[in-house]
């Protein structure tokens, strides 16, 4: 058959071709051993995204302390993070590809904990700067192995739930930043600074990134105890090597652009409008409401363990939906239908006028806007050589990270800072944002279509070279 990408497909076997283990013979953990696994994961996930966004409760104690504007803070949160994130993803990701699995993410987990405990030791921008993309570099060595213990954990009927329930740890783990970060502040304001052995003086914010990277450093020692899954869907060269090239994934990957720029691509929008109001809404909450940065993150906080969790899971449920509708393309599809949905609610909810208003219309632009995680996860294993699967994932950490974290929250701020000129104008540039970055990521799923539906006509087929 065609892929339509000038490649030509041949049956698994065929006179030197591929030889692909069928995921249904394969030998799989049990499931016990694959949900211990997943749990693992999914804690380590969820302290990642605390570890990540906890500074969006703290911009205020952080401006002040070190004397700094919107924009500046934005480089903190957003580049210093996510430039090294970026970079450090592709070879992490061939790593995973290569070597144990357990290892990578074990080792990772325990590098960004002890890098968040040293933001909260930093005594200057610069150490505070350089702290912050130590959680980068750390954090960019989870997902590659990640996705592909869970690949390889599951039967095809359980593992879009299971990748789901994974990427649910973005939600959680925002969620959690805020409500715990909230409460911790709250806690250590009342106590106020005070002196550690060898630190020295702590500021409550400081305590706070303390107290949230301590427990990292269990879960990394855990992360050793995972069963490591046999390595499935294998494609080998003519050669009959199991280790492919560079070469040969750059090759594999630019047959089918059309399908993986454009899933990265769109997704790398949805990125900029949620790493930027993800990081704004709260400060936006205590700018133009008056609300307590304690109430901030244990009301948006609710409201993001809510909606997230339960967005994030409603999108295995209606690609099920598609698929048993005979789409082939029922991931990708599922994306297009829940962003076009999230338009209209997402640019209302910051002009509302109200915080009680402003909420009220998140809550459903937030649910649908989860939607995406987890099927976009999903979405390019079946359709990538396991082989590839962490680079791959390492490319769509680079194009979702570089793009959407260190662009979107800094564009967000730029708008505040250079177009509106206004502190108290934050709310239109989330608004801004969300009106812009949503319907370019719809139009670019749009385009997706055709091409996913032939990649995935070829799953299982692979010829390399």
């Amino acid at each position: 058959m065609s892929s339509g990408s000038g490649e030509t497909v041949e049956a698994a076997g065929a006179s030197g071709g591929t030889d692909v283990s069928a995921r249904g013979d394969a030998r799989y953990p049990s499931l016990g051993a694959a949900n211990y696994a997943l749990v693992l994961l999914f804690v380590a996930y969820v302290l990642a995204f605390i570890d990540r966004q906890i500074l969006s409760l703290l911009v205020g104690p952080i401006r002040e302390h070190f004397g700094i504007s919107d924009f500046q803070y934005s480089l903190l949160a957003g580049a210093a993070f996510a430039i090294p994130y970026s970079l450090a993803s592709l070879p992490l990701g061939r790593l995973a590809d290569l070597y144990s699995r357990r290892v990578i993410v074990a080792c990772s987990v325990t590098f960004w904990s002890l890098s968040t405990v040293a933001t909260g030791t930093a005594t200057g921008i610069a150490s505070l700067f350089g702290a912050r993309m130590g959680v980068g570099v750390g954090e960019a060595g989870l997902a590659p192995p990640a996705y592909s213990i869970i690949t390889d954990s599951y039967r095809p009927r359980h593992f879009g739930y299971a990748m789901s329930f994974y990427k649910a740890g973005v939600r959680v783990g925002g969620g959690l930043a805020l409500v715990v970060g909230g409460l911790l502040m709250d806690a250590y304001m009342r106590i106020g600074a005070f002196d550690l052995p060898i630190v020295g003086t702590v500021e409550p914010w400081q305590a706070t990134l303390i107290t949230v990277g301590l427990p990292g450093v269990l879960v990394g020692l855990l992360a050793l105890t995972m069963v490591e899954p046999e390595r499935k869907e294998m494609a080998t060269s003519s050669r009959g090597d199991e280790r492919l090239p560079i070469a040969t994934l750059a090759r594999f990957l630019w047959r089918r652009r059309r399908v993986y720029l454009s899933l990265f691509c769109a997704t790398a929008m949805l990125s900029m409008a949620g790493y930027g109001s993800g990081g704004w809404y709260p400060e936006m909450l205590v700018r133009n409401y008056g609300m307590s940065r304690a109430e901030v993150g244990s009301i948006y906080g609710l409201l993001v363990l809510t909606s997230g969790i339960l967005g994030i899971m409603m999108g295995p449920w209606i690609a099920s939906k598609l698929s048993a509708w005979g789409y082939t393309d029922a991931y990708v599809r599922t994306m297009l239908i829940t962003t076009l949905i999230t338009i209209v609610p997402s640019v209302a909810a910051p002009l509302a006028g109200s915080a009680t208003l402003t909420l009220v219309i998140l809550w459903p632009a937030m649910l649908f806007s989860g939607a995406y995680l987890g099927v976009m996860a999903a979405a390019f294993q079946p359709i990538t050589p396991n082989q590839m699967r962490g680079q791959t994932t390492g490319l769509y950490i680079f194009f979702t990270s570089f793009i959407g974290m260190a662009f979107g929250t800094s564009t967000l701020a730029a708008l505040t800072d250079f177009l509106y000129q206004d502190d108290g104008m934050l709310h239109y540039s989330i608004a801004t944002t969300q009106g812009i970055f949503k319907p370019i990521a719809a139009l670019l799923f749009w385009y997706c279509l055709a091409g996913y539906r032939r990649s995935m006509a070829e799953a299982g087929k692979w010829v390399v070279d």
